[in-house]
C-alpha cells in the first residue's frame, strides 16, 4: 500500500488506507506478536512510510512489515533512515496492484539499501510460486533462502520459522484459509496473539465437548442395548 498522506514537513506517510481483511488481519498478527517480543530493543511497525533519502520526497517505500533493532517504537507514521538504524527485515504481502513492484523494483531497492532480509508472501496463491519466499542479503544482492531440514524457511533476523498452515480459527481470514504464522524452534510453539490463543482455546473446548457428547451417546446406546437384552433374555449384539 503506497503512502497516501503527508506529514508537517511534506514527507509522505501512510494514513491507514483500506486493506483487504485477510491482509489486515495478518499484519495485525505480526504486530501483536513481534511488538512485545522485541519491546525495548526493537521497532516493529506495519504500513509505515520508509523514507530513505533526506530531502527527496519521492524516495519512499511502504513495506507491509518493518523490523529494526537498536531503536524503539515512537508514535510516528514514517521511518526516516537518516534518523533511525537501517531496518533488519521487511516483508511485503502481494496483491494484484503491487506484485510487480514488490517482485522486481523493491527487491532491488531493499538490497541496495542494505536490508538483511526481504520476505514476500502471496496469500492468493496466484501471483507467485512458491507463495512464500525469503531473501538474505549476500554481496550486495539478495539470495533466496532455502528450506531447513524440516522443510521450513527460517529468518535469522527474527530467530523464528515462517510457516504456512491452515487457520482453523478464522482469525486471519475465513476458517480453513491458509495463513502465515511464526514458529519458535527454541520453545517448539507458534507465536500467538492473545485473540488467536483465545480462539484456539475455544476450538479445543468445542472439540472436547463433541468428544464427550459422542462418548455419552455411545454409553447411552450400550446401556439401552444391555437393558433390552436383559428384558428379552438374549445377550446384546456385539
Amino acid at each position: 500500500m503506497p503512502p497516501v498522506g503527508f506529514d508537517d514537513e511534506d514527507y509522505p506517510v501512510e494514513d491507514s488506507a483500506v486493506q483487504n481483511h485477510p491482509q489486515a488481519a495478518l499484519l495485525a498478527y505480526f504486530l501483536s506478536v513481534l511488538g512485545p517480543r522485541y519491546a525495548g530493543r526493537g521497532f516493529v511497525t506495519v504500513d509505515a512510510a520508509l523514507l530513505y533519502r533526506k530531502g527527496d520526497r519521492k524516495a519512499v517505500l511502504a513495506p507491509d512489515l518493518l523490523v529494526a533493532f537498536g531503536t524503539v517504537y515512537q508514535r510516528e507514521r514514517s521511518y526516516r533512515l537518516w534518523e533511525r538504524p537501517l531496518p533488519a527485515l521487511v516483508l511485503e504481502v502481494l496483491s494484484d496492484s503491487t506484485s510487480d513492484n514488490d517482485l522486481v523494483d523493491k527487491l532491488y531497492t531493499y538490497a541496495t539499501l542494505g536490508i538483511d532480509e526481504y520476505w514476500l508472501y502471496d496469500p492468493s496463491g496466484e501471483l507467485m510460486s512458491p507463495v512464500l519466499k525469503g531473501h538474505h542479503l549476500r554481496g550486495g544482492s539478495y539470495e533466496r533462502l532455502r528450506p531447513n531440514a524440516d522443510g521450513h524457511l527460517t529468518s535469522s533476523v527474527l530467530g523464528v520459522e515462517l510457516r504456512l498452515l491452515e487457520d482453523r480459527s478464522g482469525w486471519a481470514g475465513l476458517p480453513g484459509d491458509q495463513t502465515l504464522r511464526l514458529f519458535d524452534p527454541a520453545t517448539g510453539e507458534f507465536l500467538r496473539a492473545a485473540e488467536e490463543a483465545e480462539a484456539e482455546r475455544q476450538l479445543a473446548v468445542a472439540d472436547l465437548r463433541r468428544m464427550e457428547a459422542r462418548a455419552a451417546a455411545a454409553e447411552a446406546a450400550l446401556q439401552a442395548a444391555l437393558q433390552a437384552a436383559q428384558q428379552s433374555g438374549k445377550p446384546p449384539a456385539s
